[in-house]
Order: structure tokens, then C-alpha cells, then sequence
């Protein structure tokens, strides 16, 4: 699987155009007409007019000449912004619950478990995300049959990237989280290697492991390291060796360097990071993201059933993780939104509150905050060098907003204000 490190990486094919375009071609696609773009570099919107030609878009020029326009479908913004398809980092499609249905059993039948799927790949494709990196599913079998379905068109959703379900220690069964730590048992290498052999012989793009504990879940442990370091170096071997990425759910601050060192390319959480987490981190910034996930601390802080208990530390998380991101950001790591969302009182749906949190939290601007969630975002999905960008040759994810979520960020939490969504080229949404 392919990875890049800048949002300006470009080929022949995806060099940037904003001049009068003179092809010579004639359109039957779509242009953009009367918006600004915000193209994903997170540089300030330009008026300009956008061609999309089958799955690309193929050019971003001030003016698109007749040549262009002809027997295209002319969409007019009526003066709002177009920005790249958003993508969520850090989602939980398997969990059952969105905005439009909530389920507090996560106990399902498999066959109602994979409706839910592609119930909720529809309602992040409603939300403006057009790409998904899964955070783990109890059934990874459902994962990859909803990426197959959202690939092939016949089902609405985003582009997706399907996972595992999540490592515990001891390899126990999908959904027990015990979180028993490593003391008391001895290092087991082989079974995580087979593990991750497993899951890629299902077809997961993403083997995730939780190397801290959860809190949350099981109180008082998220500062609990789970895996010997002989089992990630096992992981890691056989993640090589079978072409899968690694995600890591890491707390504590010897988890996340464990899942530096180990060449884990997307880390969660990072909540409680010392500074030598901090400095392996910054050293490896060229390779892995971070998700530091401020969607589920804000619910849990707020929109639980019931006020969290000590051991759960949830006032603790969210304090450290409000000092540890905008560390993270100084030191050039690329920092994701992706707030665990799937959850009874975090549902799909929501994703784009993250923005919000990223501004409110962490000190983002609007328009770092947006660069976080298309140009990073391409990059996380493993396509820097044709998905996150407004450029020509770039694949035709885009998003039409009503207004300016650079004035206001908090527009993109209203499915009413995208007046058009369109992945590979193809209008899920369009104006009326």
C-alpha cells in the first residue's frame, strides 16, 4: 500500500491548473461553476470553476471555455465553497448506531450487524465523507463486503479502508475487553503473528491493536500496557509480510512508543505521551498519523447515559489530550479527526464535530482543521497523490457547502448546508 508525506506531491498528471483552461476537449461531465475552493492544502479559497470528467477532475481553471461545458451538467454554487471529500479516520461502522438509529445492544445478529454496516456507510456518505479509515468491527467479514459494495456503486457510501477486530491481549474473541494487562502471563509472539495473518486472509485492509487498555471500558486502564514487545514486532513482521496496515489504540506513553517503534502507521489516542513519545513520534512524522479522537471524549464528558465513574477517567483524558495535540501539531505530525463515532451517544453522523473539536480544542484554524480532514485525509487513505485535493488528475470527491466553513466550521455539522456530495465523479447528492 502506497503513503506520502506532503499534500503537494504531484505527478504529470496531477499538477495544479487555476489559469483560463484551453483543452481542447469536449465535456460531458460536470463543472462547477460561481464557488470558491478550498482545494485541501489548507491555503486560503480562490474563485475558480471545476471540470469533472468521468472519475477525475480534470480541470480548475478560472473560466471552463465552451469546449469544456459542452453537454456537461453545469452545477452553480450560487457563490459557496467546494471543498474535498471529508474523511474520517477514526470510525466504527459496525458499532450500530447514527443519527437515525440508535442501538444501545451492539449485540445484533450477525445478518442485522451487516444492515447496520451499510446503514451507517450511507449516513457518513450523507455527512460529506466520502472516505472512511475503519477503527475496528467485531465482524471484519462485513467490513470488507460494505468497502466491495461502496467500491461497486450499488450501495451508497464512502470509500473505505476496513478493519480488524481489535487485538486484546491474549488474542481473546471479538468484543472482550478485559484489558488484563501483561503482567502474569508469558509474551505470546506466534498467536499475534497468526492473528494478523487471520484478519488479512479475510481481506482487511487494517490489522488494529489495542496496545493500552481502555478506561472507558474497563476502568483504570488505559495507562495499562497490553503487548509484550515481542508480540508488535510479531505483528509488525507478519503486517509486512501480508500487506496490511497497523493501527494501534494507545493511552499510555510506553504504548504509543512501542507502536512507534514498531512502525505502526496510525496511532490513536496518544492521550497520555511523555516526551519521549513525543520526540519518537516527531522522528517518525514522515510515516504515521495520529487520531486523537476529541469526538467520544466530548460525548463521553457530555452526552453518556450516566456521569462517569473515577476509574474512567474521563475528565483526566480530556485534559491531557487538550495539552498533547497542539504538541503534536508543533512538532509537524500529522494530526487526524476521527472521534470514534459509531457509539449509542457518539453516532455516525456527528463525524464532523471533530472539526469543531479541533478548533475549539486544539487551537486549529478553520482552514487547518479542514486541510486535516481532505489533504491529510487522502494521505491516511493511502492515496496522497490523487485523493484529498481540488487539482487536476485528482479523483472526483468534492463537496459543495452552503457558506463558508472557513468563517464558520461548524456548517459542515449541518446535512442541509451540503448542497451537493459527489464521490468518483458520480452526484450522490445534487442541488435542487
Amino acid at each position: 500500500m502506497s503513503d506520502d508525506r506532503t499534500s503537494d506531491r504531484t505527478s504529470a498528471r496531477t499538477s495544479a491548473r487555476t489559469g483560463n483552461w484551453t483543452g481542447d476537449r469536449i465535456s460531458d461531465g460536470t463543472v462547477f461553476t460561481g464557488v470558491r475552493v478550498f482545494d485541501g492544502t489548507g491555503r486560503d479559497p480562490f474563485p475558480a470553476e471545476v471540470l469533472v470528467e468521468g472519475e477525475r477532475i480534470t480541470a480548475v481553471a478560472s473560466r471552463i471555455p465552451a469546449t469544456g461545458r459542452a453537454g456537461a451538467r453545469i452545477v452553480d454554487g450560487g457563490g459557496g465553497t467546494l471543498i474535498p471529500g471529508l474523511v474520517d479516520s477514526h470510525t466504527h461502522l459496525g458499532f450500530g448506531s447514527t443519527v437515525e438509529h440508535r442501538s444501545r445492544r451492539r449485540d445484533e445478529p450477525d445478518e442485522e450487524k451487516a444492515l447496520l454496516v451499510a446503514h451507517a456507510g450511507r449516513v457518513l456518505l450523507d455527512q460529506g465523507f466520502t472516505s472512511a479509515y475503519s477503527g475496528g468491527n467485531r465482524l471484519p467479514r462485513t467490513e470488507t463486503a460494505a468497502r466491495k459494495a461502496f467500491d461497486e456503486g450499488w450501495m451508497p457510501g464512502p470509500r473505505f479502508k476496513a478493519a480488524s477486530w481489535e487485538g486484546t491481549a491474549g488474542m481473546v474473541e471479538p468484543g472482550v475487553y478485559d484489558f488484563p494487562g501483561i503482567e502474569g502471563r508469558a509474551s505470546d509472539p506466534e498467536s499475534v503473528s497468526r492473528f494478523v495473518g487471520e484478519m488479512a486472509d479475510l481481506g482487511v485492509d487494517i490489522v488494529k491493536l489495542s496496545l493500552s487498555g481502555e478506561s472507558a471500558v474497563v476502568q483504570g486502564t488505559s495507562r495499562i500496557v497490553q503487548f509484550t514487545e515481542e508480540e508488535v514486532a510479531a505483528a509488525a513482521a507478519a503486517a509486512r509480510e501480508r500487506g496490511v496496515w497497523l493501527t494501534a489504540h494507545a493511552h499510555a506513553a510506553e504504548s504509543i512508543k512501542m507502536a512507534v517503534r514498531h512502525g505502526i502507521r496510525a496511532v490513536y489516542h496518544c492521550t497520555f505521551a511523555d516526551e519521549e513519545a513525543l520526540d519518537l513520534l516527531e522522528a517518525a512524522r514522515d510515516r504515521l498519523f495520529v487520531a486523537p479522537t476529541p469526538g467520544i471524549i466530548h460525548a463521553n464528558l457530555h452526552e453518556a447515559d450516566s456521569e462517569p465513574e473515577p476509574g474512567m477517567e474521563v475528565e483526566a483524558t480530556h485534559k491531557a489530550v487538550r495539552e498533547v495535540v497542539p504538541e503534536l501539531v508543533r512538532r509537524g505530525i500529522r494530526v487526524v479527526p476521527g472521534g470514534d463515532y459509531g457509539f449509542a451517544w457518539n453516532p455516525v453522523g456527528r463525524n464532523a464535530r471533530d472539526l469543531q473539536l479541533f478548533v475549539d480544542w486544539f487551537g486549529f484554524t478553520p482552514a487547518e482543521a479542514l486541510r486535516a480532514a481532505t489533504g491529510y485525509g487522502g494521505q491516511v487513505m493511502g492515496m496522497g497523490d490523487e485523493l484529498g485535493l481540488i487539482r487536476e488528475g485528482f479523483l472526483a470527491d468534492l463537496v459543495l457547502v452552503d457558506g463558508d466553513p472557513l468563517a464558520d466550521i461548524s456548517i459542515l455539522q449541518d446535512r442541509h448546508r451540503l448542497l451537493a456530495i459527489m464521490k468518483n465523479g458520480s452526484l450522490y447528492k445534487a442541488p435542487a
